[in-house]
């Protein structure tokens, strides 16, 4: 079958071969490398007739196909009787080189969707307003910053509690639900309870679910959380004994 060489750009020698590859539609598993050397042998002379810059890389592919051609050519020593040695395919590196290739080129693929997507939005910039109609927060009020800080400190400890011990046995998580009727127990029972304690958990995914659960009741006007100043413990109270 004749090659159409049509010149184009290429990002270096497996892109070429890639390239022979596809508009010859061969099996990349099977490639059959006399047919796909003579082709890219025949592309980098049209390179070179028509004053392309060729780079050095694809000399060395080219070296390297003629060497699998010649690998390929040569029979096959026979086996040793009563031993079934595995004969390793001579392009399996080959192979391996385009299956990678290919996984990066379809990554690049997405991210250049996601540029062209991303370029046919507009985004608003942030807009705050004036100082004089901004309403301050009330007295004990907590900040979302300071609720961030307690949650991470709480993350923080059990993080280095799990690194240190490792359970055999999974624990079964907690519903928001389950948490929320548990937290309204304890501070039934105790009036208020101080933020990193009622969050507490054994787990990274208990102290989040109970974090979810207190934004929750938070939510519904069930607690209230004050704090005596901006680095001060966080207390959370029922709102019927606030």
């Amino acid at each position: 079958m004749a090659l159409t060489i049509v010149l184009k750009d290429f990002a270096g020698p497996l892109d070429l071969l890639w390239h022979l590859i596809k508009q010859e539609k061969l099996d990349i598993y099977d490639i059959p490398i006399a047919q796909i050397t003579g082709q890219y042998l025949e592309y980098l002379q049209a390179m070179q007739d028509n004053a392309l810059d060729v780079a050095g890389d694809y000399f060395v592919m080219a070296a390297s196909l003629m060497a699998l051609k010649s690998r390929m050519l040569l029979p096959e020593p026979e086996p040793e009787p009563g031993t079934e040695e595995l004969v390793e395919d001579p392009r399996a590196e080959l192979v391996e080189q385009l299956l990678n290739y290919q996984v990066f080129q379809e990554a690049a693929g997405q991210l250049r969707d996601l540029e062209v997507e991303r370029s046919a939005s507009f985004a608003k910039p942030a807009s705050l307003p004036p100082a004089e109609v901004t309403a301050p927060l009330a007295p004990g009020a907590v900040k979302l910053i300071d609720f961030q800080r307690a949650v991470a400190d709480v993350v923080h400890r059990v993080q280095q509690q799990e690194t240190a011990v490792r359970h055999i046995e999974a624990e079964a998580s907690a519903s928001i639900e389950d948490t929320i009727a548990a937290m309204l127990g304890q501070l039934q029972r105790l009036g208020d309870c101080d933020f990193t304690n009622l969050v507490d958990g054994r787990t990274v995914a208990a102290v989040i679910t109970s974090f979810l659960a207190l934004l929750e009741m938070m939510k519904t006007d069930t607690v209230v959380c004050t704090q005596a100043g901006p680095t001060e413990p966080i207390h959370v109270y029922l709102k019927e004994v606030a």
